[in-house]
């Protein structure tokens, strides 16, 4: 009678257990999953990211007197345009000089972010809305703008350069007409990639488009 009883004691544990384990691990898995459709929605604000990156002596433009005078400048790429009223773009490194304005702009959606890599940065000031972090060698400029400006207010020779400009721009995206994402509970999405179908795809070697990784939208150029 004792080792019945004992045996049932034992038998009632091991259900309880299962019972428990079987409650935590479909309460993670509904948390991973409930996370993800969330990401995965708000990514369906349709919005999506690219950084455009100018390499002064790569990117040029046209004008590559020492200072450029009294002469104006500008490169463009993939949508985005720097101007300067007095500059040389044509060499390495780009020169804004003095009395001079600067506008970043975007042919399609929002500046985000612009970072500014340079030298003798601190001449440039803000000329705009948005949030300015001015360092000698690097600006950081954040918001949201269809364009973004400078000022150089100091003499003319009295040059700022730069040598990498750097602009974040938030687009319209493409509609996917996905809700949500299924999760592998033992693939975790920190390795999972998902075109706009909502298939899972092999992320190693990606031709050019938009794809899906931890519930957000990336892009492939």
């Amino acid at each position: 009678m004792t080792k019945h009883l004992r045996t049932m004691t034992v038998a009632m544990l091991l259900t309880a257990c299962a019972i428990v384990s079987n409650a935590t691990e479909a309460n993670t898995y509904n948390q991973l999953t409930n996370a993800s459709e969330e990401n995965v929605i708000n990514a369906d604000d349709n919005k999506t990211e690219k950084c455009v990156e100018f390499v002064a002596g790569t990117d040029n433009g046209s004008t590559g007197t020492l200072g450029g005078g009294f002469v104006s400048d500008e490169i463009s790429k993939d949508g985005v345009k720097v101007y300067c009223s007095r500059a040389s773009f044509k060499k390495n490194p780009y020169r804004f000089n003095g009395s001079s304005t600067t506008t970043i702009s975007t042919e399609t959606g929002n500046i985000v972010k612009i970072e500014i890599v340079g030298d003798g940065l601190t001449k440039l000031v803000e000329n705009g809305e948005g949030e300015y972090n001015i360092t000698n060698d690097l600006i950081v400029w954040t918001g949201s703008a269809k364009s973004v400006s400078f000022k150089n207010n100091k003499t003319l020779a009295d040059y700022a350069s730069a040598t990498n400009i750097r602009v974040y721009v938030e687009l319209p995206g493409t509609t996917t007409g996905i809700g949500s994402v299924n999760v592998d509970k033992h693939n975790n999405a920190n390795n999972a990639v998902y075109n706009l179908q909502g298939q899972r795809i092999d992320g190693k070697s990606l031709p050019k488009g938009i794809y899906i990784k931890n519930g957000k939208k990336f892009m492939v150029k």
